[in-house]
């Protein structure tokens, strides 16, 4: 893989006097941007999109890139032969990128403790497919960070990462686009946080609101395809979705409501996890979505190793 130039960090707004969002970007490691070669081949007829909370990265994602390479995702229309591309949360990147001492403005958690983890450099380069990754918070002590990933098959190009207005932790969403003959179409990986400070009425729903709102008004592409662990603690009577909604974003297409009752696998069991998509640009014909489930009666403590299922969209153009 060769390595581009660091794509730039669009920064949110900043409370004054407030030295929180300072200290954690201090304390992770520069934005990566890496292009695999050769390119594929342009000209594609369907996208295949997997959008994926991969919890710190214990989510096993070589696994899964290769059982859907291997034609085991049939069912959910995922031929092998089709472009992909995948929409990460909570991705891991460790190593001397990472300031070497926290400054403690981080999570309290010791995350080496436990799992394995895919470090999501690595799992790019292993899979040969185009990285990049925009970290949001430092993983405790270690050194390490995470934050938001798009890898794809296809060359990814305007990059760039949005920092969100900070409510309980630093959070950066990442965009790039790609290409699908001569019609752009931009990715986006989100992840709103899960409540807000002491204090907050509604698990942070209005924290998540304001986040949503920002990442909107950066988000100007006719067709957009979003994939984010949105930490909808009230589902769809959130702000946030009433947002969504609003700038054109459905559940495929045409807007659906999902067969599962949850994505988020740990107690409690929550619809967190979307693949939404915009499209202004008459770009998309049929969007089909679907949960993956490492076992069929959706029984045992994680989900290919996450806390989260993944979820896989078939966009197929007109």
């Amino acid at each position: 893989m060769t390595g581009p130039p660091v794509f730039p960090v669009v920064p949110g707004p900043a409370r004054q006097g407030d030295q929180r969002l300072a200290g954690w970007r201090a304390n992770v490691g520069a934005c990566v941007a890496r292009d695999a070669s050769p390119p594929t081949a342009a000209g594609p007829t369907a996208l295949l999109v997997l959008s994926w909370n991969v919890w710190v990265g214990r989510g096993r994602l070589t696994e899964v890139v290769g059982r859907l390479r291997a034609g085991d995702f049939g069912p959910a229309g995922a031929d092998p032969a089709l472009p992909l591309v995948i929409l990460l949360q909570e991705a891991l990147r460790a190593g001397s990128a990472v300031p070497e001492r926290s400054n403690g403005w981080a999570p309290r958690e010791r995350i080496y403790r436990s799992a394995p983890r895919e470090d999501i450099v690595e799992t790019a380069d292993r899979l040969g497919l185009h990285l990049r990754y925009a970290p949001s918070m430092r993983n405790g002590p270690e050194r390490s960070d995470r934050g938001n990933a798009i890898l794809s098959s296809l060359p990814l190009a305007e990059a760039s990462a949005v920092e969100l207005p900070f409510e309980y932790q630093r959070r950066v969403a990442v965009t790039a686009r790609v290409a699908l003959g001569r019609r752009p179409l931009r990715l986006v990986s989100a992840h709103l946080d899960p409540r807000g400070p002491v204090g907050y009425k509604w698990l942070g729903a209005a924290g998540r609101a304001v986040q949503m709102r920002h990442l909107l008004a950066a988000l100007e592409d006719d067709t957009v395809v979003l994939g984010a662990d949105l930490n909808l603690g009230r589902g769809r009577a959130e702000p946030a979705w009433r947002s969504l909604m609003a700038a054109g974003f459905r559940f495929g297409v045409p807007a659906g409501i999902p067969s599962w009752r949850h994505t988020y696998h740990a107690l409690p069991r929550l619809v967190l996890d979307y693949v939404l998509v915009r499209d202004r640009g008459a770009m998309v014909a049929r969007a089909r979505i679907s949960r993956l489930d490492e076992d069929a009666a959706d029984r045992g403590p994680t989900v290919f190793g996450s806390d989260h299922h993944p979820l896989l969209a078939r966009i197929d153009l007109p």
